[in-house]
């Protein structure tokens, strides 16, 4: 019988073949604690992208998974229902795999130090309360688009941002005589990391989405160019399809920018941490400059990918560069400079914190219904 850590870290490569990669430069605690909080991410992911199942049930399952979360006595009593009641989600069978084991990285997570635990809590608990409100946002059988920017940067705070702030409270337990500069620049810059993460998948994975019936792009950015939402996915122009694309590819280069000083800001010596925000980051800088102008976006439901060759070349040639600044900033630079990306104007994280304030996660309830 395989013990649960052993699962787990089976399991991780079988749910995210990038992410293992990089989590398993990882040792430690820290290793222990990244790869469980991720598996949480995978599980409530797992929920919220059922294209079969009623807004309503996921909000019910996502709401539910905080409080198992939150509350161990609760847990000891409901997980087993809560895994019952999953059995109506659809997805992969690697993921719904996952979602059957719950308990199994519950126990992992169990064991870790208490100051590990209270780091992921609040930011994977908030996840799934984030993913529960933006469900009413969905309607059945119907394309229903964000409405503008701030609320895709919204919705990707919950799904990916709050990553990066776990993240980063994770790594300032491993670097306790950290700069006050250092510390300050990582806070600054955290969401960002975990959004152009997000907004690059969101960029390459257009078509499939459409398919399921979602959209991510929001409407404000496609009426600027004078389309509706539905001419918009029917490729009626596929040149402002682009352009429309392609101010969104440059608010993705804008939170990579950003991600990259959050990873700078990681001391040099702690080549595992930096490597961990390093492989991730390049491969979807490269991804994004895939995307730059590319036709296929737009008609294919196989997203576009970089080659295998890409990402062997990153995980061979970064390790190598990974103790200079100066490296790592010129060989960032040369794949924006490849595709002539450019980035927007500076994030404005002060903004996006005030927005959040108001959104009442506290008020969803199993009975929200689709709006």
């Amino acid at each position: 019988m395989v013990d649960d850590w052993q699962y787990c870290v089976k399991t991780l490569p079988r749910v995210s073949r990038t992410f293992a990669l990089n989590i398993a430069v990882l040792r430690g605690e820290i290793h222990r604690s990244v790869l469980v909080a991720y598996l949480f991410c995978r599980i409530v992911d797992t929920v919220e992208d059922a294209a079969k199942l009623d807004a309503g049930i996921k909000i019910k399952l996502l709401l539910e998974f905080a409080h198992l979360l939150e509350d161990p006595s609760h847990r000891a009593q409901a997980l087993s229902q809560w895994i019952a009641d999953c059995e109506v989600v659809d997805g992969s069978v690697n993921d719904l795999e996952l979602l059957s084991q719950t308990t199994r990285v519950f126990n992992v997570f169990d064991s870790l130090e208490e100051k590990y635990r209270q780091q992921i809590i609040p930011s994977v608990s908030k996840m799934a309360r984030g993913m529960a409100y933006f469900q009413k946002r969905f309607e059945a059988d119907k394309m229903t688009p964000l409405e503008d920017e701030e609320e895709l940067e919204e919705y990707c705070y919950f799904v990916a941002g709050l990553v990066g702030e776990m993240l980063c409270n994770l790594f300032f337990l491993e670097l306790p005589s950290l700069s006050d500069e250092a510390r300050e620049t990582m806070k600054n810059n955290a969401v960002s990391f975990g959004l152009g993460l997000q907004m690059t998948n969101i960029s390459k994975d257009i078509v499939a989405d459409r398919e399921r019936g979602w959209s991510y792009i929001p409407k404000g950015l496609i009426m600027e160019k004078g389309l509706t939402v539905e001419e918009f996915h029917s490729g009626v122009s596929i040149e402002k399809n682009l352009e429309i694309l392609e101010k969104l590819l440059q608010k993705t280069t804008g939170h990579l920018e950003d991600a990259l000083k959050f990873s700078l800001a990681i001391p040099n010596y702690k080549f595992s941490l930096r490597l961990f925000c390093i492989w991730p980051l390049w491969m979807a800088m490269e991804t994004v400059a895939e995307l730059h102008n590319n036709p296929a976006l737009l008609t294919s439901s196989a997203p576009v990918k970089i080659s295998r060759g890409t990402v062997r070349r990153i995980l061979w040639s970064t390790p190598l560069i990974v103790y200079s600044d100066f490296l790592l900033q010129r060989s960032f630079q040369n794949i924006l400079e490849t595709r002539e990306l450019h980035s927007p104007s500076p994030f404005n994280l002060e903004n996006l914190q005030k927005r959040l304030g108001k959104i009442p996660l506290a008020s969803v309830t199993s009975n929200t219904q689709p709006a």
